[in-house]
């Protein structure tokens, strides 16, 4: 988990927004704790209808450069499958 927090760190320092990236990357981490993923392999690979509608989902609170951006990270991304346990 301290390898997680130390990357949305670094994402928060790069980024010109670092609260809106660090409520985003939280979110992102609960939901996906929280979540039944029916189609894992296409979720981890970040295709199909269940990520396209979560990604929307979550477009709506955020601006989607923001979404698009970080959910786009693959290590970002890989670390947070991991630490939420969807993997």
């Amino acid at each position: 988990m301290e390898e997680w927090y130390s990357f949305v760190r670094k994402l928060k320092d790069e980024s010109e927004s670092s609260y809106l990236t660090q409520q985003f990357t939280y979110q992102v981490f609960q939901e996906l704790k929280r979540s039944r993923i029916r189609e894992k392999k296409k979720f981890v690979e970040r295709t199909g209808t269940e990520f396209e509608s979560w990604a929307l989902h979550l477009e709506e609170k955020y601006p989607a450069q923001l979404v698009r951006e970080i959910l786009n990270d693959d290590e970002f991304w890989k670390l947070t499958l991991k630490v939420s346990g969807v993997v």
